[in-house]
């Protein structure tokens, strides 16, 4: 019986193409993470602006020389967020910064943390849904920003 020999070239070159698409790979999955918590993160927070319940106080406004104040309260009926008041419940709105490797990929998350009591955030939640209805309008979006990432890390 004759044996049959075969010989493989270009092993290496092969090795080494695989770990430069996983590095890409991971480059580009940290990436899209990162750009679909912005998304998540600026359309909870737009869902948290509203008209605000209160104006301001003590407006000035300037009448030629003199300058006057309006120290009289105004109260504008509540509109149909929350209002912005101070920020703070805005400002809490974010994302992880630095994903961390699992087993199963990477992880990130968006959440509502800065300073903000947990109380506050479920009564404003229960009153005026912000969290789920701004995630819900993100998610359309986040798709095609994966697409996009992955696409161009294995072409």
């Amino acid at each position: 019986m004759d044996d049959i020999a075969v010989q493989v070239r270009g092993i290496r070159e092969l090795e080494g193409a695989l770990d430069r698409m996983r590095r890409d790979v991971d480059v580009a999955t940290v990436a899209a993470l990162k750009a679909t918590q912005n998304l998540a993160k600026k359309s909870i927070r737009s869902q948290i602006r509203g008209r605000p319940r209160w104006d301001h106080r003590g407006k000035s406004s300037r009448t030629g020389d003199t300058v006057k104040l309006n120290l009289s309260p105004h109260h504008a009926t509540k509109g149909g967020g929350p209002g912005r008041l101070t920020g703070t419940l805005t400002r809490g709105v974010g994302g992880v910064r630095r994903p961390r490797r699992t087993l199963a990929g990477f992880q990130g998350g968006v959440g509502v943390g800065g300073g903000v009591r947990n109380l506050y955030k479920k009564r404003i939640e229960g009153q005026y849904p912000y969290f789920k209805p701004g995630l819900r309008k993100a998610e359309p979006q986040m798709s095609a920003v994966w697409f996009k990432a992955w696409g161009r890390a294995v072409r």
